[in-house]
């Protein structure tokens, strides 16, 4: 029998979930009438060579720039195209950390305590960085992290459904091609000012980790009726 709990848990995620893919997927059709009537009122966009600074990280992408623009302007650029529009409409290890050591509440509490903190630690770091190449490395301990608890899940160490685990795999798998593909900068690269609005390396990145998201989903779900289900060993 499925406790309360896990129904509530599963219904939140379910809710989480079909919010996201729809504001992801279909939120651009829904709202094209008004990006095209919005269109007409936005500012003057600006190319490449004239756009600030730090928005020149994709010399493939040469037109549709917005200018520098207060919090009201970024408000209101939601609503007119511009090349970050589709990136805008088309934008979880600690479920994996939960269930993995959910015999262990001390380690447990440990580890979540750990990712957090590298979290935190990654995207000050990411922020604060000065190449691209340092922004990347970043997460490069959250990422060891989170793999090492794949492989105690491979090995059979620690708790979890054993169906799980191909979901994880291929949420991360899904991720990592989205970032390869956004780094690659393709298909842009090889047709500069064709996917300036659409389509672009960065678009299809946001696709990708939609993909990925659901796999986490589908993951949790599995995760969360092994719970239900499960008794830690008395010793």
């Amino acid at each position: 029998m499925v406790s309360h709990k896990v129904l509530v848990a599963v219904l939140l995620l379910n809710v989480y979930i079909g919010v996201q893919s729809f504001l992801c997927l279909f939120g651009g059709v829904l709202l094209s009438v008004v990006f095209a009537l919005a269109f007409l009122n936005g500012p003057r966009l600006l190319d490449w060579a004239s756009s600030p600074p730090h928005l020149q990280f994709n010399k493939y992408v040469l037109t549709g720039y917005r200018p520098v623009s207060s919090v009201q302007e970024c408000i209101r650029s939601l609503f007119y195209l511009h090349n970050e529009l589709g990136n805008i409409y088309t934008h979880g290890a600690l479920p994996i950390l939960y269930s993995t050591l959910l015999c262990y509440p001390l380690i447990r509490t440990a580890a979540l305590s750990i990712y957090i903190l590298l979290s935190s630690y990654g995207i000050y770091c990411a922020v604060t960085a000065r190449s691209s190449v340092r922004r990347l490395r970043s997460f490069a301990w959250q990422a060891l992290f989170r793999f090492s608890f794949f492989v105690l899940r491979w090995a059979g160490v620690g708790g979890g459904s054993p169906t799980s685990l191909r979901h994880f795999l291929t949420m991360d798998a899904l991720a990592v091609l989205g970032g390869v593909i956004n780094i690659a900068r393709i298909p842009e690269r090889f047709r500069p000012g064709l996917f300036d609005y659409w389509c672009n390396s960065h678009q299809i990145m946001h696709v990708l980790v939609v993909g990925s998201i659901l796999y986490l989903h589908w993951g949790v779900l599995d995760d969360l009726l092994w719970i239900n289900s499960y008794n830690c060993p008395s010793d």
